[in-house]
């Protein structure tokens, strides 16, 4: 009996070792932090917008008429952010009521080529906005599990629960390039 065995006996041993560790760890239920105390919105000072409280006429009256992209249903404006780069801000509706809004960096070369103006949107609590690291969120977002194969242009996505609806901030290389909001009622539960 040689001792070229141990080696591969003790390689193998550690590597089912660590194959359980991994296993144990991915089995874990997915615990997401407590939800934040009050709604998350897409902030300027001349509109708060809000999934659980704002209307068609809110936004009119405070941005004016809008774009229709990216699709049917989705009214757009081109707002300038940080270091005057353009942002795409989509908003969609139920009826009259805000149930959706997105906050991104126009990504596509179809994108229309609209006139940026003057204002600057960010999650409000946190001051988040467009270009912020992903490391300045606040501690009601959890990492969304999904693949990243999955989520599409971006690599790395997050997620947080309020009264009414969820706020998610996407990106890639650390930076966050969409900030959005959905309204949720009790019955709504999108996967994870």
């Amino acid at each position: 009996m040689s001792d070229d065995s141990a080696p591969d006996f003790a390689m193998r041993r550690a590597v089912e070792i660590l194959a359980a560790i991994y296993e144990r760890a991915n089995k874990t239920a997915d615990v997401r932090p407590p939800p934040a105390d009050k709604p998350i919105l897409l902030f300027n000072e001349s509109i708060a917008l809000d999934v659980n409280t704002t209307t068609r006429e809110d936004v009119r009256k405070a941005l004016g008429v809008a774009f229709s992209y990216p699709a049917q249903g989705w009214h757009t404006y081109c707002v300038r952010g940080a270091g005057g780069k353009r942002e795409f801000l989509s908003l969609f509706f139920s009826e009259n009521d805000l149930i959706s809004g997105e906050l991104y960096y126009p990504k596509v070369e179809r994108a229309p080529k609209l006139e940026s103006v003057d204002l600057r949107f960010r999650f409000s609590p946190g001051e988040l906005a467009l270009g912020s690291a992903f490391t300045s969120l606040p501690e009601y977002f959890s990492r969304f599990s999904r693949a990243a194969e999955e989520m599409g242009a971006y690599r790395e996505m997050f997620e947080a629960r309020f009264p009414g609806g969820a706020a998610y901030a996407m990106g890639n290389g650390g930076l966050i390039e969409r900030l959005a909001l959905y309204a949720l009622r009790e019955k709504d539960t999108p996967p994870r």
